[in-house]
């Protein structure tokens, strides 16, 4: 039986659940092992709960040093088993006074089992954007497929 709209509501909240509190663990159980992972679209894949979590680690570097990785929803939509999540990924670096606003569309398509297969993410250069008062932090996302 195919995933519903409400459980890719439940799945994106878990998916944000698991950035917000730092959780690599829940954002592994909500993907398939199988699954893909663009980020951004037009980039190599990440492939498998292998790939997902070398992203993962690439985006949460740092947090030891203080950077801090925390997401603000503004908007899901659910339809059949997919899901379009808008929201914005506020990255901040308070040792070197470095800030990122990142406004983001990721597109999710959820296998029978209710588990991402398919997992999208739209931005570009144009999504960036410096918090006042900071300068700006900019991630060199070509690390995430040599780390």
């Amino acid at each position: 039986m195919a995933a519903t709209p409400a459980q890719v509501r439940e799945v994106i909240g878990k998916y944000m659940e698991a950035w917000a509190t730092g959780n690599k663990e829940l954002l592994l159980s909500i993907f398939a092992e199988d699954a893909t992972w663009e980020d951004p679209v037009g980039s190599p894949a990440f492939v498998g709960h292998e790939g997902v979590a070398k992203f993962w680690d690439f985006a949460r570097q740092g947090a030891d040093e203080g950077r801090t990785i925390s997401p603000r929803i503004d908007q899901v939509i659910a339809c059949g088993n997919e899901g379009i999540l808008r929201f914005t990924m506020q990255v901040r670096v308070p040792a070197q006074n470095q800030g990122l606003d990142l406004a983001v569309v990721d597109h999710f398509v959820l296998n029978d089992a209710g588990k991402i297969v398919k997992a999208r993410a739209f931005w570009d250069e144009s999504c960036a954007g410096v918090p006042a008062g900071m300068d700006f932090f900019a991630p060199n996302i070509e690390q995430a497929y040599t780390q």
